[in-house]
């Protein structure tokens, strides 16, 4: 889906693929500068992007590591792309790899909990469990400034459960947020209009608002008096309650604001992955972040294209593929042709990020100087290496040279490092004011300009 930018002023029209997003004039557009974009308006932007189980990784020793050992054999500037990212070749100057990083409070835990804990490094131990993770720190900065304060998007959906969580985005109590699943509810919530003139939407409004007042003292009332056990599953459904109310008053508050109009028939939006396969699932999913970026409905997005489980629709994707199942080529890797089939899996998840890269980068920022990529942040990896192990995650970022950020390089890290200094290093180049983060213990000096 190509981009051609137009004219920004107070509106602006954006042609992609034959059709046309319209901005509404938003109120932050007041004045421009001399290249016609609002100093008021400039977005930075941060994108989380999460696969579970790992990535192969044979020893140096096995037939299978020139072509298939996921990260660069060599370190800084000139290393070399094996089979499975030579896709990224073309974004070599816009991406880092980073490798020896993990978060060492959860390299002891039930590894299937991992995406979980990839955005907030908490310590599971708390009484909380968790703690709010990085992409809700950035919205809690940024959030305002669009219609959408952040938008979580998951191939499973939902919550899950907190052994094997269907999203990446917890709130200031470590709760879980849900994530949307499929195209069609990314595209409904971003996108979708809703029905009837103003006065009968604020009517609406109130109304669930009032059930939802009513609804939440006898839910509090009764999580003081059920067993410890059935408390989390409770303390899920709260959490999916206080979600709604935002999302409630946040909607309410842009009501006379009109949503951007994005003709639907440029996605494939009613998409089965097995039936109709994960290619066109993922890069559909890519797509609608490549949108909601464009039209500046959110700054913010979390996007877990694959869980940390046995179970799920996303385990089933390989097979669709011809390749075994996710979960058994992640234990396979020692029969014959293990690193192999686990390595060509790898490149198939790596081709759709390039897409989604490639997409970026050729699309002219309506907001900012330069492209879509160089005006966003995009965290790209997993919270295991190999075999469930919660350590040296696999972790790219790319994008961000108009935010401080350098790549081309590969930079390898000893594990006393938590990967909390990565996710400080990058919620700061976004200009959110903190000074630490989790158990975050500096900056990754290395990734910026």
């Amino acid at each position: 889906m190509a981009s051609n930018i137009v004219n920004f002023n107070r509106r602006t029209f954006l042609k992609t693929a034959g059709s046309s997003l319209l901005l509404p004039a938003l109120p932050s557009i007041a004045t421009s500068n001399k290249s016609g974009i609002s100093t008021a308006t400039q977005a930075k932007r941060l994108c989380c992007i999460f696969f579970g189980m790992g990535v192969s990784l044979p020893p140096e020793d096995h037939v299978a590591y020139k072509d298939w050992h996921w990260f660069p054999k060599e370190y800084g500037a000139d290393y070399t792309f094996s089979k499975s990212n030579i896709a990224l070749k073309p974004f070599k100057q816009q991406i880092s790899f980073l490798s020896g990083l993990s978060h060492p409070r959860t390299r002891g835990i039930y590894a299937h909990s991992t995406g979980g804990y990839f955005l907030s490094g908490a310590d599971p131990l708390t009484p909380a469990g968790n703690s709010i993770s990085a992409d809700q720190v950035y919205a809690m900065h940024v959030g305002s400034q669009t219609r959408y304060p952040f938008i979580t998007m998951g191939s499973e959906g939902g919550l899950g459960d907190f052994r094997r969580p269907n999203t990446m985005s917890y709130n200031a109590a470590g709760q879980p947020i849900p994530s949307l699943g499929d195209p069609q509810s990314v595209f409904h919530e971003l996108f979708g209009e809703q029905k009837g003139d103003k006065k009968s939407i604020e009517q609406s409004f109130t109304r669930n608002r009032s059930i939802l007042d009513a609804v939440t003292p006898d839910l509090t009332r009764l999580h003081n008096t059920i067993a410890s056990e059935d408390k989390s599953r409770l303390e899920q459904y709260l959490t999916a309650i206080r979600s709604l109310e935002s999302r409630q008053q946040k909607a309410q508050e842009w009501l006379d604001v009109p949503k951007p109009h994005v003709d639907a028939n440029q996605f494939q939006l009613d998409i089965d992955p097995i039936q109709d396969g994960p290619t066109a699932f993922i890069d559909s999913m890519y797509q609608l972040i490549h949108t909601a970026f464009l039209t500046d409905s959110t700054r913010t997005v979390c996007y877990q294209k694959v869980k940390e489980a046995a179970g799920g629709l996303a385990a089933r994707f390989p097979e669709v593929l011809g390749l075994p199942h996710h979960h058994q080529m992640s234990h396979g890797f020692n029969e014959e042709g293990g690193y192999e089939r686990w390595g060509t899996y790898d490149a198939f998840l790596t081709q759709r990020f390039a897409g989604f890269l490639k997409l970026m980068a050729e699309t002219d920022d309506p907001y900012a100087e330069g492209s879509l990529l160089d005006n966003t942040i995009i965290l790209y990896g997993s919270g295991t290496s190999t075999v469930h192990n919660p350590r040296n995650f696999p972790l790219i970022v790319a994008g961000g040279s108009n935010l401080g950020l350098a790549h081309g390089a590969h930079h390898n890290f000893d594990e006393s490092i938590p990967m909390t200094n990565l996710l400080l290093t990058l919620l700061q180049q976004l200009g959110t004011p903190v000074d630490k983060f989790s158990n975050s213990t500096g900056r990754i000096s290395q990734i910026l300009a």
